[in-house]
């Protein structure tokens, strides 16, 4: 079984700098994200005031469920496993193309979680912010983590095999095995998280918050 606490083991120390990295990028663009965003909010008042127009357009847009029901679970958890089933961002998974997509989304996300913690503690106040964002962000963060370096063990793999066949020699297999192996666990790790984050989400966060 590829989920046996052995091989999601071996599975970690094979991809160790794979995960560091992504970790590493991710949190540092987040706290910078988060510092800017601030210090932008509390210099310049008109950016609030457009943020918060921003925001009320948003919702017009897009229709958020209620709180505590099973389609804001549904809403949120579909949303995060968008690049296992939705057709517009599933194309982060096609060799090369894919690879240039996973470092923009990667930074994009720190950047709007980062501005997100800001501008909701300009707004709100930190005991918000900590209540809004602390208990499924706790689980949804290594979610993230878990998903992009699923995303890219499959770039590394698939760039092997297709340098391997372009420069007329055979494909590891053994070696290509092991990384699409090791591609379906971290997504399946990722998922599992986003499922228990999404279910935080939906009946937790808005009980914390007085919703």
């Amino acid at each position: 079984m590829l989920l046996h606490a052995p091989n999601l083991k071996l599975v970690f120390v094979r991809n160790k700098i794979v995960i560091e990295a992504i970790a590493a990028i991710f949190f540092i663009t987040m706290i910078i994200s988060t510092i800017v965003t601030y210090e932008l909010i509390l210099t310049s008042p008109e950016l609030m005031k457009g943020i918060q127009q921003v925001i009320g357009s948003a919702r017009n847009c897009i229709t958020i469920p209620p709180a505590y029901s099973t389609s804001l679970y549904q809403f949120i958890f579909l949303n995060n496993i968008g690049h296992f089933w939705n057709p517009v961002r599933i194309w982060v998974w096609i060799p090369f193309v894919g690879a240039f997509s996973l470092g923009y989304e990667l930074l994009l996300n720190a950047i709007v979680i980062g501005s997100v913690a800001s501008f909701a503690s300009a707004t709100r106040g930190a005991a918000y912010t900590i209540s809004g964002l602390t208990p499924h962000g706790v689980i949804e963060l290594p979610a993230f983590i878990l998903e992009f370096a699923g995303l890219a063990c499959w770039h590394i793999t698939m760039t092997r095999a297709i340098y391997s066949k372009l420069s007329g020699r055979s494909v590891d297999r053994p070696l290509f095995s092991e990384g699409i192996k090791d591609t379906i666990v971290l997504s399946l790790l990722s998922v599992a998280l986003f499922a228990v984050a999404a279910a935080v989400e939906t009946y937790v966060t808005p009980r914390l918050l007085g919703v």
